[in-house]
């Protein structure tokens, strides 16, 4: 392809297909005065939205991050005080100044990008941030301050992009231009791509429902990101309200690389095509979706055909700002009505009606949309028994294809950490362009047949360090953050209180690590009748372990087979255990197979589950009681079955 500095420009038309038929428009919020500039959605379906506190804003601003509830209803996020004026060096790490932008990354956390710049008056000291809170636990993970040597006192962020699987940060900047690039993992931080645009590139005045935007002309700006995680590229738009529509693509590759020089990142930059004047961009599936301003309408573009169609047009869709999906398909996004500000219209604000969220129903009909967070494996004795493998064969990356082709919002994987690091970074990558996640893989997979944790501290914290960051590294590399943590053998000589003291003195070191870096390691009791010798074979001591340790990083993993085996009461130990469980393991007794194929009663026990509000993984860790297609087919009807009657 031809870059942005060689290509010949012409005066392009742009046809764009009308969509086939009338979608009809669901309200999600709706907001009297203050303007929704980002909408994001979780893999649960958690919605968040933002209210910057802008030049336009009146000072009755008071939320900048909001949860909305399916009743339309909306909550401070991820509380009160983080809502509240008074920011300050001392406060940086507790309050929101003005957000402009948030996004949800490939391991379900919430990124809230904080322009540091109040009314936009200028950026203020250490203001300048990108903010990342667990929706796990609705907790600050941390925070990356935007270097002052990248900014201008009128430096305005306004959206951003975060690529997991390298750990990389793209935000764009609305009025000094260009892209800033983050590297999540060393600190380091550029701006590129500033003033770069296409020759002779084609602008006009905008014009939106009747209303001129000629005092926009001279406005250079990025805007809306998009991210490409399968083919690791981000597509942008340069000076979309002065009248551009060239959409630009640039590797992330190039980007990442901070040896480039201006003029080699510049090569590496291309035209894709002229499309629509668009403020939000996001990618999905294949497709890029693009806010239409013109046309009061959403647009796709396919990125292998070429081809821009329109998805959905309304009266209702007035300046329409960011875009995002929920996990069945779904599309969201916001009315922010920027063309009706007072500075637009001789000082007199034409808001027509309150601004909104709305939901395109745009769902895969094929698929399930499972109520609870099912999650098949890909590995559970073997590296080769994937659940689904007589449907999609033994490449990983095709059984998770084939898992998101039926509406599963995740994978399990005992044997992540053992997998070449190629095949990891390719799963990873699968798992973040079907919008999934990875639920859990096996912490000790070295140590787990051997009494290293109950052993005296001193003798073993070399061995469980190495472990711990280890997994670490491979976390990272696969976006996971839950793991499975076995307790290994009993010692064979010392009272079994000395071994409980020495275990969780262990795991207080082993969670030391996992809390820097963010993982929540699962507690498995695993019956003492199949893995004779077990140190922990009850829930009831897995519980009183955790308890001891006391560290946000060593959770419970809630195994329904084992704990069937070794406690029964299922529903009566859930709930007693409830507070430290990080996710849940299924499987039916006798037999470790599908649900129905023993003594326990899923439906029940999964509908009192599902009414707990349980948000967290089920992996179905079960062989299947037939094989070949029939039994997989059997597995999906059963899920499917039990899904309808939740």
């Amino acid at each position: 392809m031809k870059t942005i500095f060689t290509i010949a420009m012409e005066v392009l038309t742009i046809f764009i297909s009308l969509a086939s038929e009338t979608i009809q428009l669901k309200e999600i919020a709706s907001f009297k005065e203050h303007r929704p500039t980002a909408v994001a959605v979780s893999q649960e379906g958690r919605i968040f939205t933002n209210l910057p506190y802008s030049s336009y804003s009146s000072d009755s601003h008071s939320n900048s991050v909001l949860e909305i509830f399916e009743d339309g209803s909306q909550m401070p996020f991820p509380n009160e005080n983080w809502n509240q004026k008074g920011f300050t060096l001392n406060t940086a790490d507790s309050h929101f100044i003005n957000v402009q932008s948030l996004t949800i990354d490939a391991q379900n956390d919430l990124w809230v990008l904080d322009t540091g710049s109040p009314k936009r008056q200028g950026v203020i000291e250490g203001g300048a941030r990108l903010i990342q809170i667990d929706l796990a636990t609705n907790q600050l993970v941390g925070i990356i301050t935007i270097d002052s040597t990248i900014l201008s006192e009128k430096s305005y962020l306004n959206d951003v992009r975060i690529d997991k699987s390298q750990s990389f940060a793209y935000i764009t900047d609305s009025v000094d231009g260009g892209i800033l690039v983050i590297n999540l993992n060393s600190g380091q931080q550029k701006r590129v791509l500033q003033n770069t645009y296409p020759k002779n590139d084609i602008q006009k005045t905008l014009t939106i429902e009747g209303i001129s935007l000629e005092d926009a002309a001279n406005f250079y700006a990025t805007d809306g990101i998009a991210y490409d995680s399968h083919n690791e590229a981000i597509y942008f738009q340069y000076r979309p309200f002065s009248g551009s529509t060239a959409l630009m693509k640039i590797d992330t590759k190039a980007l990442n690389d901070f040896t480039l020089s201006q003029k080699q990142m510049e090569e590496q930059l291309h035209l894709v095509r002229h499309t629509v004047i668009t403020d939000g961009v996001t990618f999905k599936n294949g497709y890029l979706y693009l806010t239409d301003l013109e046309r009061n309408a959403i647009t796709r573009y396919n990125p292998e055909t070429n081809e821009l169609i329109e998805v959905t047009s309304n009266d209702k869709i007035s300046w329409p700002d960011s875009i995002d999906f929920d996990s069945e398909g779904n599309l969201y996004f916001t009315t922010a009505q920027f063309h009706r500000l007072p500075g637009l219209n001789n000082g007199v604000d034409v808001q027509k009606g309150d601004f909104k969220i709305y939901k395109v129903p745009m769902s895969n009909k094929s698929k399930t949309a499972f109520k609870l967070k099912f999650a098949p494996h890909i590995g559970l004795t073997s590296l080769e028994d994937g659940m689904f493998i007589n449907h999609a064969g033994q490449n990983p990356i095709a059984q998770i294809q084939f898992i998101a082709s039926q509406g599963f919002k995740g994978i399990e994987d005992n044997f992540m950490k053992i997998r070449p690091v190629e095949q990891q970074m390719a799963i990873a990558q699968e798992l973040e362009k079907n919008a999934m996640q990875l639920g859990s893989f096996v912490h000790n997979t070295t140590t787990w047949q051997d009494a290293t944790l109950v052993s005296e501290p001193s003798e073993v914290r070399e061995i469980i360090l190495k472990e711990i960051k280890e997994t670490v590294e491979v976390a990272k590399r696969v976006n996971g953050k839950y793991l499975t943590l076995l307790s290994g053998k009993s010692h064979p000589t010392l009272e079994r209180q000395y071994q409980k003291a020495n275990f969780i003195e262990n795991l207080r070191v082993i969670a030391k690590e996992a809390e820097k870096a963010g993982l929540i390691l699962g507690l498995e009791a695993i019956n003492g009748k199949e893995f004779p010798g077990t140190f922990i074979t009850k829930v009831t001591d897995a519980y009183e372990i955790v308890k001891a340790v006391n560290s946000p990083s060593i959770k419970l993993t809630f195994d329904m087979y084992h704990i069937q085996i070794e406690n029964g009461n299922i529903i009566n130990n859930f709930d007693r255990t409830f507070d430290e469980i990080a996710y849940i393991h299924m499987a039916d007794n006798p037999g470790r197979s599908e649900p129905g194929t023993g003594e326990m009663n899923f439906v029940n026990i999964l509908k009192h589950i599902y009414k707990s509000g349980y948000k967290g993984f089920i992996d179905m860790e079960h062989v299947n009681s037939i094989s070949g297609k029939k039994g997989e087919q059997r597995v999906l009807e059963i899920y499917k079955d039990i899904n309808d009657k939740l």
